[in-house]
């Protein structure tokens, strides 16, 4: 392609450009940034590739066509994951900033070479957004810290508090994607411990393996990925569990902090970027082995205390995290 003509800075433009394909965290970070910027700035979503229908319903997004020369040219260019790749259409345009949010278990050599690329071979600036500290341990490049935006008025505690029911009634959940690596290989056996000690548990999202191995037990509900509203599933539990693969490390995982924001006690792994913001036996618990977590979780189950001081607790730390100034923080660095 011939290089265009150089065209008049605009400072008010700001581009996010996804993979926008999946209905994952790095998307709805991306989805969610948009709403919070759009009405300071002319925001734009691009997308080298097909969108999710869910998305293209609610949302215009543009398509980069680089030999019909259909891309962003110049603005602020805010790249929203690492994983997905970038066009060669990069090197002919003039970005005023280069932003990438790094959300993603990478490796630091992999990273340094997508900044390569970004920077054109380091001939341009680029600033970096880490989804957690944890992230920005993992590699050598400086950055700020902000945490996934989630909709403060939509996930909340719900009017008939779970919290309320009684221990025959108990009910652990859990939402994920429904691919291996987002569940842990112990998970199904936890859960039927769980089942054999009176709770029930609510899954969406479980990977065909792990369906296979609780299909049929009668305290146990299975659904499909996305076969209800998050917060709607969320707001029908009594304590949400997470934990993952060994073999993927959780950058922040967001559906921690939508649970928190239920007013859910969470009892989660002790390994990922969520582990910043959870202060064991305060606002959620924490645990390294399975019968750690099978303690907390039958304790939950006993104490209706317990449970709401918790999840009081873990509301109060979402509605902190996501405060309106933290908000007006995150507005003001994109629109620099």
């Amino acid at each position: 392609m011939r290089r265009p003509k150089r065209p008049i800075e605009t400072y008010n433009q700001i581009h996010l450009i996804s993979s926008l394909r999946v209905y994952a965290g790095g998307q709805l970070r991306t989805l969610h940034l948009f709403e919070e910027l759009k009405n300071h700035a002319e925001v734009t979503l691009w997308s080298e590739h097909e969108v999710n229908s869910e998305f293209s319903k609610k949302y215009t997004v543009k398509r980069i066509v680089p030999e019909r020369f259909e891309f962003p040219v110049t603005g602020t260019f805010v790249f929203v994951g690492v994983w997905f790749s970038i066009g060669p259409w990069l090197r002919y345009t003039y970005p005023r900033r280069i932003i990438v949010v790094h959300n993603s278990d990478m490796s630091s050599a992999r990273f340094s070479q997508k900044l390569r690329q970004l920077s054109n071979e380091g001939r341009r600036k680029v600033e970096v957004v880490y989804a957690s500290e944890l992230m920005k341990s993992l590699v050598n490049y400086p950055g700020i810290i902000q945490p996934s935006l989630i909709d403060l008025d939509r996930f909340v505690p719900s009017v008939s508090n779970p919290s309320d029911s009684t221990s025959a009634n108990f009910t652990v959940g859990r939402l994920s994607r429904s691919i291996s690596y987002k569940h842990h290989q112990d998970d199904g056996a936890l859960y039927r411990q769980l089942v054999d000690y009176g709770c029930r548990v609510r899954i969406m999202g479980p990977t065909p393996s792990l369906k296979a191995e609780l299909d049929g037990l009668q305290s146990v509900t299975l659904l499909p990925e996305l076969a209800q509203e998050a917060h709607l599933f969320l707001q029908g539990l009594d304590c949400f569990f997470y934990r993952t693969s060994e073999e993927f490390l959780e950058p922040s995982a967001r559906v921690v902090t939508e649970a928190m924001a239920c007013g859910l006690p969470v009892v989660c792994h002790n390994r990922g970027g969520y582990t910043e913001y959870i202060h064991h036996g305060q606002n959620g618990f924490l645990f390294d082995t399975q019968q750690e977590a099978l303690e907390i979780l039958l304790r939950l189950k006993e104490d209706r205390r317990l449970r709401e001081r918790i999840g009081k607790a873990a509301r109060e730390t979402a509605e902190e995290l996501f405060s309106s100034a933290r908000r007006a923080d995150i507005v003001e660095f994109y629109l620099r």
